[in-house]
């Protein structure tokens, strides 16, 4: 089963002055999210920009994936990469093959999913909650004049982490991109928070379009027992915690070295 990572360059230098700068934890959990899926699913693919490429390149990272491709160099130039800084995935799974794993970086598969994926269209992360801090009521979002919520949707549905995404539809991938691509352009972005809005633009237009369309979520992951499974690993929170806590930074670093080394050996470095 095909995969993809993908790094849109443009948030990350909005933050670190026109430079990309990316956190040895970071590089080191992408590097085994990349090698883990080539060892137990096929290959993978880093779709990101000019400038993101010649990052890796100079990183000796090039070879980590099967290809690194430079299709985010066609980003709309309207999308706020500060509130929307997410939408290079979209643009990357946009001009994707199916059926096809959209992967995050920090997300690392350490089985074969063929099983788990047999029979199905469309499987994500895990479900979650409708926290309203993350999720907010419709109303919380300011629309344009003229553009209006799709009346199909089911408010109700649960959100679907996209860390990982399984689609097998090109009628749900178009009809989903192409409503997210609608929500960048005709939500007012004054006061708009970068996570709710990123949120809803990936995670909560994908599981309602997919209702509307007639399309069955599966999910990877039980939400409440993400803690009792050896499938996956995901950084994601844990991000912040290591950023602070040098020390710990250091050992979690450590530990991703010696799995690499133990799974890969010496020859990726």
């Amino acid at each position: 089963m095909e995969a993809f990572h993908s790094f849109w360059s443009k948030p990350n230098k909005n933050r670190n002055d026109g430079k990309i700068v990316m956190e040895d934890y970071e590089i080191l959990v992408m590097v085994l999210s990349a090698l883990e899926w080539k060892k137990h699913n096929g290959r993978i693919r880093m779709v990101t920009d000019s400038d993101g490429a010649k990052y890796f390149r100079e990183k000796g990272l090039y070879d980590v994936w099967d290809e690194v491709d430079t299709t985010l160099d066609r980003m709309d130039a309207s999308t706020d990469p500060f509130l929307f800084w997410a939408a290079g995935k979209l643009m990357a799974l946009k001009y994707s093959r199916l059926p096809l794993v959209m992967l995050d970086t920090d997300l690392i598969i350490w089985k074969n999913l063929d099983l788990l994926l047999e029979g199905k269209t469309l499987m994500t992360a895990h479900a979650e909650p409708l926290h309203s801090d993350v999720y907010p009521a419709r109303t919380h979002f300011k629309l344009k004049d003229g553009y209006t919520f799709d009346e199909n949707w089911d408010w109700a549905t649960p959100a679907s982490n996209t860390a990982f995404l399984y689609i097998a539809s090109e009628e749900l991938r178009d009809s989903y991109v192409s409503q997210a691509e609608r929500f960048f352009a005709n939500v007012c972005l004054d006061g708009l928070n970068p996570v709710t809005a990123m949120c809803f633009a990936e995670q909560r237009i994908l599981p309602m379009e997919a209702k509307a369309l007639g399309y069955r979520m599966a999910y990877l992951l039980e939400f409440d027992k993400m803690n009792e499974q050896s499938l996956a690993t995901h950084l994601w929170g844990a991000k912040q915690y290591l950023k602070e806590h040098p020390a710990q930074q250091s050992a979690f670093c450590e530990r991703c070295l010696k799995r690499i080394k133990e799974d890969f050996g010496d020859e990726i470095w």
